[in-house]
């Protein structure tokens, strides 16, 4: 697969040797024999850059001050997880050595981070990017990069074939030429990396004269894929939602299919003994708080548009419960009187939706999939959002794609993300969503 960057693969095999080290000489203060060394230190290694990998340190992002901080927490909630047979086995003297694990950890991985961001503000070239297409897409992608300053590439301007483009430009970024000036125009700016945006499918000639024009070396990206490269999201067109139905009814997907259900179980009946001692304490602290009911039910919508009822616990007095109230897509206050004051801890942690196991063991919902919205919201989004009913071509989820990288989105990127998800949705992806959702419940950023 094509990367943007390597420069973040690198940076992830400097910190695999410093935690490397670090363990090992943690570890061999306290363990006998190279044998135990090896066992502690090798979960240690692997768990450690999991959860980094989860906590987005090798995602290409803007870096701010912030972030010393930041570290210092993933740092932290890394160690103490992979150390956990260690602190067990050898109680203070393990936690002594996690403390020494996280402070020569946090001081190598910072030095990294330092050393990483001088080569790249003042040592790595910008890459020149041209885009063929001067249209709308274009223009979209070409204002998704400039947004983007940490990806470290510049837009130099656009090839295009179509006269009305040329003559209503109003972009600062400039028209070139045509595609048949592309071996000119390539190599007079140095370009890198080519965008094809052209919304029509491409004549004979102009593909020939791209042939031509571009030299090896020079990486090509349709638009549609690079945009979901660089947003996590999908681009909702016409032609890409064709690949993505075309993707979507692959043989493969039928074994996916069926394996994801089976997991789906086990892990909605592993969540509920897991939390069923928080889930006694949540039913008796509603039960008592108004007498009402302790469930709350409302009609979603699920797989091919079959609506069901999605449950959770109620939070809100008996007499303030509202129906069309939807908390996917309405944010409401800590102080907001509807809510029973002992079930504001209830929602800070989402301990209300876990009764949404009993909808995934009845097949209404998956682990991981888009969050289901109310009937009447999506009824207006199918008549208002383009594609908004590929939506439904998978299980609605506990939670998703969408959860972990925007809370707060507008319905059209929600859409995005949701096909982005169904697109490239792999069982391995699927685990590592619901770990990110599980780091971010911790951490309260949910």
């Amino acid at each position: 697969m094509t990367v943007l960057s390597r420069s973040v693969y690198v940076l992830a095999i400097v910190d695999a040797i410093i935690i490397t080290l670090t363990s090992i000489i943690g570890y061999a203060l306290i363990v006998p024999t190279v044998g135990i060394l090896l066992a502690f230190t090798l979960p240690f290694i692997i768990i450690s850059m999991i959860i980094y990998g989860l906590k987005d340190l090798y995602k290409i992002r803007k870096y701010s001050f912030k972030d010393i901080f930041i570290l210092f927490e993933i740092v932290f909630i890394a160690s103490f997880i992979a150390g956990t047979p260690a602190i067990i086995f050898y109680g203070l003297y393990g936690i002594s050595m996690i403390l020494f694990d996280i402070i020569f950890i946090y001081l190598g991985l910072l030095v990294s981070r330092i050393i990483y961001l001088t080569y790249k503000k003042f040592f790595k070239p910008v890459k020149n990017v041209l885009i063929v297409g001067a249209g709308q897409d274009g223009k979209l992608i070409a204002e998704e990069i400039q947004e983007r300053p940490e990806l470290g590439m510049r837009v130099v301007g656009f090839l295009d074939d179509n006269m009305n483009n040329i003559e209503e430009e109003d972009s600062s970024i400039p028209i070139l030429g045509l595609t048949y000036d592309s071996e000119a125009v390539i190599k007079d700016n140095n370009v890198d990396i080519v965008i094809i945006a052209v919304k029509a499918r491409m004549d004979g000639n102009i593909l020939s004269d791209l042939a031509k024009g571009i030299p090896l070396g020079v990486q090509v990206w349709r638009m549609p894929t690079f945009y979901a490269h660089i947003t996590h999201k999908l681009f909702t067109s016409k032609m890409a939602v064709n690949w993505l139905f075309y993707d979507f009814v692959r043989p493969k997907y039928i074994m996916y299919s069926h394996i994801k259900r089976v997991l789906d179980v086990i892990s909605a009946i592993t969540i509920m003994l897991i939390t069923l001692p928080i889930t006694l304490i949540a039913v008796i602290g509603i039960k008592l708080s108004d007498f009402g009911p302790i469930f709350y039910t409302q009609t979603r919508i699920g797989k091919f548009g079959k609506p069901f009822r999605m449950v959770k616990f109620r939070t809100m007095y008996q007499d303030k419960v509202d129906q069309t109230f939807d908390d996917d897509l309405e944010d409401i206050s800590k102080n907001d009187k509807r809510i029973m004051p002992f079930c504001r801890w209830i929602r800070k942690l989402h301990i209300d939706d876990i009764p949404q196991m009993i909808n995934i063991l009845k097949g209404e919902m998956s682990l991981i999939g888009p969050r289901p919205v109310r009937e009447e919201v999506d009824y207006k989004h199918e008549g208002t959002i383009p594609f908004w009913e590929c939506r439904r071509w998978v299980r609605p989820g506990f939670t998703g794609w969408q959860q972990i990288c925007s809370i707060d989105c507008i319905p059209e990127e929600r859409l995005g993300y949701d096909l982005y998800y169904i697109k490239n949705r792999t069982l391995m992806w699927e685990i590592a969503i619901f770990l990110r959702y599980i780091l971010k419940l911790l951490s309260g950023k949910l």
